[in-house]
Order: C-alpha cells, then sequence, then structure tokens
C-alpha cells in the first residue's frame, strides 16, 4: 500500500506526462477539484475534472515538467505540496508556475484537490498560441451549449458565461 505521500507524486507524474486517464484514477467518484484563482465552482466527480484537465491542455500545451519543492502530511489525511510546473508550447514558449495545493485523501484515493497560484503571473507569461485555443475550445463549448447542453452544465471547468 502507498503512503498518501506516494499516492500525490504518483498522482502528479500521471498529470505531468498530461496521461489525464491515469491520474483520474488517483480520485474518488465524488472528488473535486478546484484552482482557487479561477473563478467557477470546484469540478465534482471525476467527468468534471476530465474536461477541466482537458481544458488545461487546450491552449495547445505538448509537455510539462515539474518540481516538487515541498511536500508534507498533515496529520489528517491531507498532503500540502509546493512546487513549480513548466507548460511548453510548439512556439518554444514555457511558462513557469509556481502553485501551492492541499490533497485531501479518502480511503487511498483523492476526495479534494486545490490550487493556489497567482493567476497574473501565469497569463503574463502564456503565449498567443494559448490564448488562440482558449478561444477555440470557448466557440465549441458555445455552439454546444446552444444545441446541447442543459442549462447551467460547466464544461472545460469555465461556468456557464451569462
Amino acid at each position: 500500500m502507498l503512503s498518501d505521500v506516494e499516492i500525490v507524486e504518483a498522482f502528479f507524474d500521471a498529470v505531468y506526462r498530461l496521461d489525464f486517464d491515469a491520474a483520474l484514477e488517483f480520485f474518488t467518484d465524488d472528488a473535486t477539484y478546484h484552482d482557487l484563482p479561477v473563478p467557477t465552482d470546484p469540478a465534482v466527480g471525476k467527468a468534471a475534472i476530465r474536461r477541466k484537465l482537458d481544458f488545461m491542455i487546450a491552449g495547445g500545451v505538448t509537455s510539462m515538467d515539474y518540481a516538487i519543492h515541498h511536500i508534507a502530511v498533515t496529520g489528517a489525511d491531507a498532503v500540502l505540496v509546493e512546487r513549480t510546473e513548466t507548460w511548453h508550447f510548439p512556439s518554444g514558449a514555457a511558462p513557469t508556475l509556481r502553485v501551492m495545493c492541499t490533497i485531501e485523501l479518502r480511503d487511498d484515493k483523492i476526495a479534494a484537490w486545490r490550487e493556489y497560484w497567482n493567476g497574473e503571473e501565469l497569463m503574463s507569461q502564456m503565449p498567443p498560441e494559448f490564448f488562440e485555443g482558449i478561444e477555440r475550445v470557448r466557440h465549441d463549448y458555445d455552439q454546444f451549449e446552444r444545441t446541447a447542453a442543459p442549462a447551467g452544465r460547466e464544461v472545460y471547468g469555465q461556468a456557464k458565461r451569462r
């Protein structure tokens, strides 16, 4: 059986390989994922978490690197992780973000994942191709919303625009 720290390390290894199928295996069925700098409600459930992870690469990210600087178990089934991540784009752009997160575990699975980071720090480094990719996704979502999505549905981790 893996320790809480080993579970979290293996989870991040899957995320940064962009192997989201493997990453989702670490979650409970009712898990939540919340990027607190983003003004949306938490993604709830594996399908919503997957959409949010997919949104992360919709802007053209081809690979990611990361370094865990500090990792600590709180004693209450939670792990705190300080890390940096570098997003790699086809243009050669490589923005780096400093992140702190809390991961709560239940029965050796991730039940809650909360991310704390500086949105301005990240967005100021993003290349134009990221924003173009995000706009394509939003356009696709808007088309989908007009034809099939139930009212209020959250897709790609973005709250329905009003």
